[in-house]
């Protein structure tokens, strides 16, 4: 199993979550899929590491909304995602890092899924601000960018152009993780909701999915897992080797788990067959 790593400092960047092997351990984020009935999906996913996440009155970064976006959309082209939504003043507010209003909390990524049981690789990922582009990795051609965003606590509105005119594959998508502050999260059990109104510029139709994002009490059983490289001086270049840190996150003592380390050995990124 693959872990992307996150950053500490910005929680709404995939959160490194949980352990496998262990009944308890739950999973560090709550995804609600919605929009089933349509190629583009939305999903809350809650993140119960981090300092407030359970305690404090506002929580920055353990709420986030996921917009996916997959290359059905537009093969072989172009389009613009517009998404725009209101908060929830008693539950959650957007989180905007800058003044002027042209940024979300969050990233957006590019990702190809080839199946097989391998993970989707992340191939290119950015911020969510007015300035923010993503470049094929091949060709060095623009794929995705943010075209506006107005950002202010109570509402968001924000236009996405996707290019799959010379990097398009079937497996492909684009996720827009748009970050928030939740209010008084407090310690028990707390769900919260999200009703955007999704338009995209080569469709007649408008999305209005409503999706659902659920907080586990403070002392339900959970725990993240981080890992970093660690440079050994002197070994091969095609070794690595990796610290692991487990944190419990929870107010319950965490006992009679493991944490498994496997070991892949094969054809690096770029080499030859």
């Amino acid at each position: 199993m693959h872990f992307p790593p996150s950053p500490p400092d910005q929680p709404w960047r995939r959160l490194l979550r949980i352990a496998p092997g262990s009944s308890l351990i739950a999973a560090a984020a709550v995804a609600a899929p919605a929009s089933a009935n349509t190629d583009i999906t939305v999903e809350g996913l809650y993140h119960t590491a981090g300092t407030g996440c359970h305690g404090s009155d506002n929580a920055e970064g353990c709420l986030t909304w996921r917009v996916r976006i997959p290359s059905a959309i537009a093969p072989k082209g172009s389009t613009n995602v517009t998404i725009e939504a209101d908060s929830v003043p008693d539950q959650w507010t957007w989180s905007c890092p800058s003044r002027r209003g042209n940024e979300v909390a969050g990233t957006n990524s590019f990702y190809i899924d080839k199946g097989e049981g391998e993970p989707p690789a992340l191939m290119a990922d950015s911020g969510l601000s007015s300035v923010s582009e993503l470049y094929n990795p091949l060709l060095d051609d623009s794929i995705g960018s943010v075209k506006a965003v107005s950002c202010t606590p109570e509402h968001l509105k924000l236009t996405y152009a996707v290019n799959f005119y010379t990097y398009w594959d079937k497996t492909s998508y684009f996720d827009l993780d748009l970050g928030t502050t939740v209010v008084a999260p407090g310690v028990d059990t707390r769900s919260y909701r999200f009703t955007p109104t999704i338009e995209v510029s080569t469709r007649n139709a408008i999305l209005r999915p409503a999706v659902t994002a659920h907080k586990p009490a403070a002392s339900a059983a959970h725990a993240t897992v981080s890992t970093n490289e660690v440079t050994v001086e002197g070994a091969a270049k095609d070794t690595a080797r990796f610290t692991m840190t487990a944190r419990n996150d929870s107010t319950t003592a965490l006992s009679d788990f493991t944490i498994s380390a496997g070991r892949t050995e094969g054809q690096g990124p770029g080499e030859p067959p």
